[in-house]
């Protein structure tokens, strides 16, 4: 599957905080990936959640070194890739939007709920 283009801009949310996270210049090791990857970063102070579009989010408990944890795993419906969030309603708290770095494709947590993906 071939990755998404580095200069496509990813409006990534932090699933934590619900704010814009930044690609930084520095790389994150991935524990089980042996590799070194550039991965969004929650911008709020001692955030640990990171997303690269290939993997999903991800916790990196020190800057070096990340390890996968229990996070969201939203894939897309058309090409299995890990979808990110990318919008919430501040009147609608449980709303979600989550978008695939790919195929550009939109799915929603009211869109599972109906179909009972959830």
């Amino acid at each position: 599957m071939p990755e998404p283009q580095p200069a496509k801009n990813l409006r990534v949310l932090c699933y934590e905080h619900h704010v814009q996270m930044k690609m930084p210049g520095v790389f994150t090791r991935m524990e089980d990936l042996a590799t070194l990857t550039s991965a969004y970063s929650c911008p709020e102070a001692h955030c640990v959640v990171r997303y690269t579009p290939s993997n999903g989010y991800f916790a990196c408990a020190k800057q070096v070194q990340a390890e996968l944890d229990l996070m969201p795993r939203i894939l897309c419906p058309r090409d299995v890739r890990p979808m990110y969030l990318a919008e919430t309603n501040p009147v609608k708290s449980d709303f979600r939007l989550w978008r695939c770095p790919q195929c550009d494709s939109t799915r929603t947590n009211e869109e599972d709920r109906v179909n009972n993906v959830l």
